[in-house]
């Protein structure tokens, strides 16, 4: 079936990733090549998820989740393929940008390829899997939205940081539900390494300093998905149970896409498209209901 190919770039997780660019894209000045930018940024994250999914086939079954590989749906072949061809057209579409913006889109192809394939597998290392997630996403990908439109500048960094801490906590709980499949499957991860009570703790910690940080740097979208979510993960401490975990990850992290949709008004209907379209397509194709904000 034609979709599942597409739905096999997960979709879902191109969310942050477009979230991320955007922040970045406005920080650096809102300028540029925007379309061919984000567009070649998402071929690439695709080509990185697909790859996840075909080393972790193993894990995704026993946490029941990714069916696409995991149940046999998608060839194991086609799956290399596509993954290829993704990997390919991103890497020759960054060259039409400046180098900066090439180092950090290699960079972004470096880090996706360390965190899914052996020896490297930083997926499956504890504190480097969480080190991956939250300078991927919260400086590489937004430094690859900001050089889009913007100059490279050391102040890259110093702007990131607020974001690096808020996908670091949102990705510490990540990891939680799926502890005992990981366990079983051999892999240490953040989650595995240190427990759902310590796990609980450090997110929330990471939360509060991006709260922090956003108020030092005056970055207002930050501040205002780290005001929501900082009670969610306190609450997540105080009364740990799958629900209010999920609930942390799943209301608290869209808080900073929908910030971004008072600055891009236009992303809003994008998102509503790719979320109706998501229910449509594993309600007919698995008869199951997803996504939802507790399962």
């Amino acid at each position: 079936m034609f979709w599942d190919y597409i739905f096999l770039i997960r979709p879902t997780l191109l969310v942050p990733v477009w979230t991320f660019f955007l922040i970045g894209y406005a920080r650096g000045g809102g300028e540029g090549r925007f379309f061919l930018s984000i567009f070649a940024y998402s071929l690439l994250m695709g080509g990185v998820y697909i790859l996840n999914q075909i080393v972790d086939r193993e894990t995704d079954r026993i946490n029941k989740k990714l069916f696409l590989l995991s149940e046999g749906i998608i060839p194991l072949k086609h799956a290399w393929c596509e993954m290829i061809v993704l990997f390919v057209a991103s890497l020759t579409l960054s060259f039409l940008f400046p180098v900066p913006y090439r180092i950090f889109f290699f960079i972004s192809f470096i880090f996706g390829i360390l965190y899914s394939a052996p020896p490297a597998r930083f997926k499956g290392r504890p504190l480097l899997d969480l080190f991956s997630n939250a300078f991927g996403y919260g400086v590489l990908n937004f430094g690859i939205g900001y050089l889009t439109s913007g100059e490279f500048t050391w102040k890259i960094f110093l702007y990131s940081l607020p974001y690096f801490f808020a996908v670091g906590g949102v990705f510490i709980n990540t990891t939680i539900p799926d502890i005992p499949g990981d366990r079983e499957a051999g892999e240490i991860t953040t989650g595995v390494w240190l427990g759902e009570k310590k796990c609980l703790f450090l997110s929330t910690i990471f939360i509060f300093i991006s709260l922090v940080l956003s108020i030092i740097l005056k970055d207002i979208l930050c501040l205002i998905a780290a005001s929501v979510s900082l009670p969610l993960f306190l609450y997540a401490l105080l009364r740990p149970s799958r629900k209010s975990v999920l609930i942390s990850i799943r209301i608290g992290a869209p808080i900073l896409t929908l910030a971004v949709c008072f600055l891009y008004p236009l992303f809003f209907p994008v998102l509503l498209l790719l979320y109706l379209s998501m229910r449509i397509y594993y309600k007919k194709r698995f008869n199951y209901d997803y996504p939802t904000l507790t399962r």
